[in-house]
């Protein structure tokens, strides 16, 4: 069951759209720019890392910082988190 629950979220991570990113962003008081946030959709999508797998999730930070920036790729980690957080699920990112 937890794997099906973490293919699940991946996959809505890959769906994710600008404007819900931007939402989320702005919901937890993480700046993002709006041409941040396209970047980051447009890597999101095309990500094959697990996000749930600390390794994986390192390589797709990485990854992300080399397209945007560090900062952009450490704000992408703290929305990932207080997101995982809000549906009770922060204990799959440990």
């Amino acid at each position: 069951m937890l794997n099906l629950a973490q293919q699940f979220l991946t996959q809505k991570l890959r769906q994710l759209t600008t404007q819900e990113l931007l939402f989320y962003s702005q919901k937890y008081n993480i700046k993002i720019s709006k041409s941040e946030a396209a970047q980051i959709i447009q890597a999101l999508k095309q990500n094959k890392e697990n996000p749930f797998d600390p390794e994986g999730r390192k390589r797709m930070l990485n990854q992300l910082a080399a397209i945007t920036s560090k900062d952009t790729a450490k704000s992408v980690h703290q929305l990932l988190f207080k997101l995982a957080k809000e549906y009770g699920v922060e204990h799959w990112l440990q």
